[in-house]
């Protein structure tokens, strides 16, 4: 991916986890923990759970290109991770 796609998938995800949360709170389960959604098995958790793990992903790969003091998108200029 490239940096911008990973900017784009990035704000995706953070859309998704808003609307996620809004449905959270709707069910009444907005003081709910993620360590606690994280052992949990209905729906809704487990959307939770899937979603958090593509967050990491692309975190975890914005992270390597940039480095760990990355906050928000990656700047211009940070494209495909090159391999020796």
């Amino acid at each position: 991916m490239s940096g911008s796609e990973l900017n784009k998938e990035y704000d995706k995800i953070n859309k998704l986890q808003s609307k996620l949360t809004d449905e959270f709170i709707a069910a009444g389960r907005g003081h709910e923990l993620p360590s606690v959604i994280r052992h949990q098995t209905d729906p809704l958790s487990i959307r939770h759970q899937e979603l958090n793990k593509k967050y990491d992903a692309v975190r975890s790969e914005m992270q390597l290109r940039y480095g760990p003091s990355l906050i928000g998108h990656l700047p211009k200029g940070f494209g495909p991770r090159k391999f020796r």
